[in-house]
This record gives structure tokens, sequence and C-alpha cells, in this order.
């Protein structure tokens, strides 16, 4: 099977990869960071499968698929952060939908899917059934993740959330603040923000997410934005565009 990689977020693109490349059986046909370039390529390597962000500058993931004219329209499976849109992707055909971080056995699902509709040489359907049965699991109690893994080195520590105090990240990694310095974590900012507890967690910076346990000072700053000083004494920069939010979460 032929594949194409669409999202605009390179460390996502690297993690699907090595997830497909692992699996077998799949010929990565390229990767496209925008709406624009995925339709580009669709038609160009008239892949099999499309995995497609949903969130993404426009042309956003639904409106590729609605913009697809190839003789042959790949399938498609979405792969985002965000379980809102589930609902959405089954209505417009989506073979399949997968939370960010992909994990190895959800995709080696999702891809059996794929080859059976392909074998088969049929589009997917969308039955009243399968869309109740999407209803039904979305309607259960929103779980949030409750530690993280982190490495130092060669080592990987399993560490608690309410250890970790914020998240920050510098070009394609992300690293967990701890109280006595940061560990890598194998996760974008956008996937932590939609997997952590926005009671516990906010975005402060277009680079940074903070426990909000662990803000012990916070100075306002005239350009609108504000410094807090956490507990542990690190500072990180809030910016003016996230300064309301946090006001309303804290009540300052």
């Amino acid at each position: 099977m032929r594949v194409l990689i669409v999202d605009d977020e390179r460390p996502a693109r690297n993690r699907l990869r090595r997830l497909l490349e692992n699996s077998g059986n799949v010929e990565i046909a390229g990767e496209a960071n925008t709406g624009l370039a995925a339709l580009e390529m669709i038609e160009r390597e008239k892949p099999d499968i499309v995995f497609l962000d949903v969130q993404m500058p426009p042309p956003n993931g639904f409106e590729v698929v609605r913009e697809l004219r190839t003789p042959n329209v790949p399938l498609v499976i979405f792969a985002t952060s965000y379980d809102q849109y589930a609902l959405r992707a089954f209505e417009v055909s989506a073979v399949d939908y997968l939370l960010k971080p992909v994990e190895a056995d959800r995709l080696d699902k999702a891809l059996e899917k794929a080859r059976t509709l392909l074998a088969a040489r049929q589009g997917p359907r969308t039955t009243l059934e399968n869309l109740e049965k999407l209803a039904s699991a979305l309607a259960q109690p929103r779980t949030f993740l409750e530690r993280v893994v982190g490495r130092r080195g060669t080592r990987l520590h399993v560490l608690p959330l309410r250890q970790v105090h914020g998240f920050v990240a510098e070009d394609e990694l992300v690293f967990a603040l701890i109280g006595d310095g940061r560990m890598l974590v194998n996760y974008t900012l956008r996937d932590l923000e939609a997997k952590l507890d926005p009671e516990k967690f906010a975005r402060v910076h277009k680079q940074t997410i903070v426990n909000l346990s662990s803000i012990a000072e916070i100075e306002p700053l005239a350009s609108g934005g504000a410094m807090a000083r956490l507990q542990s004494g690190a500072s990180i920069e809030i910016s003016r565009r996230y300064r309301s939010t946090l006001q309303e979460k804290l009540g300052w």
C-alpha cells in the first residue's frame, strides 16, 4: 500500500513515518505539511491511503477531502489531537480516525481496515450502526494523561504529572520541566494541549504549557504579557495572547 502523510507539524509526521515503516508492507509515497501540497501530491503520487491531520492552515483536512478530484480517490485516515472531529470524519467517509500521539496497535488496526477495503475494490461505507457506536464511545467520560515518560541521557523516567511544572518546546523537541531540570518527552505541544486536564494545565505561550499549581508568582508586563515564577524557581513567559486565559483560570 502506498501512503501519504499530511501534517503541518514535523514531529507528528516523523512519528507516523516511523510507525508506518515498522508496520511492514507499506510504501511511503511522501509527506506534505499543507493542504495545498497534499492535493498536489495526491494527484501526482496517487497514494492508496492518506493519513490526514484535521487542524492545518487552510485548507484544513476536511477541506482537502472536499477538493479531491482524482479519478481514484485515496482512502483517508484522519490523525489528529482532537476527538471532537470524529463524527464529522466519518460523515465524509473516512476509513478511520486516530488520536495523536498515534499508537502502534491502533495504527495496525486502521491499516488492516484499509487493506480490506482496497482488496474489495470498494470505498468505505458509513453506516448508522457505525456512527451510533462512535457517538456512544465519544459520550464516555473524557480521560486525561496522568503521567508522561521523560528521557534524560539513556534513561527513561516515568513522571506523574503532579511532578511536572510545565512543558516547553525548543525547535522540534518538547521538554517536561521538573524540579531538578528538564527531560525530553515524545509529544508535541499540540498533543499535550489536547490530552492534559485543562483544569490543571494551560497554554501560556506558543512554546509553553504550564502546570497551574506550580505557579508561585506572576509579574504583569506593560506589553500586555507577564512573567511567571514557578515553585522550582524557573521563570516562564506568558504571552499577551494567552494572558486573559490564564487570568480566567487563576482568577487574578
